[in-house]
């Protein structure tokens, strides 16, 4: 059974996505997708794309370090559900699926407003 969520912590979480997304806009990215869901398997946060690279972002929004920086939250499982998820995407859109096309995960963690980018979280 998944954790109770509470109203607060949807809120603090959405608002993590949306400075994530503006962060990455800022870094030249075009945001093609939010929150892509894949039925049971999960969902991906953002989906970004500048130039030839599409970036699948995982989003953190803590506020505090009571239970570890966001990078503490990318479990084994959690990277697989990102690529399952992420194949998922590249089949319904082909686009982005293209031998001259990069695919990278990178997490984005927001801890009291400081913003980290760490790239290349999935290998």
């Amino acid at each position: 059974m998944p954790p109770k969520t509470n109203l607060s912590n949807i809120l603090h979480g959405n608002a993590g996505e949306e400075t994530a997304c503006h962060f990455l806009v800022e870094k030249g990215f075009t945001i093609i997708a939010r929150n892509f869901r894949y039925g049971r398997y999960g969902e991906l946060d953002i989906i970004a794309v500048r130039d030839s690279l599409v970036v699948f972002v995982e989003v953190k929004a803590r506020s505090g370090n009571a239970f570890g920086g966001g990078e503490y939250a990318i479990s084994a499982r959690k990277k697989k559900t990102l690529r399952t998820v992420a194949r998922h995407f590249l089949i319904q859109y082909p686009r982005y699926d293209k031998t001259e096309i990069t695919c990278r995960f990178d997490l984005i963690t927001i801890n009291e407003g400081t913003v980290q980018w760490i790239q290349d979280i999935v290998r």
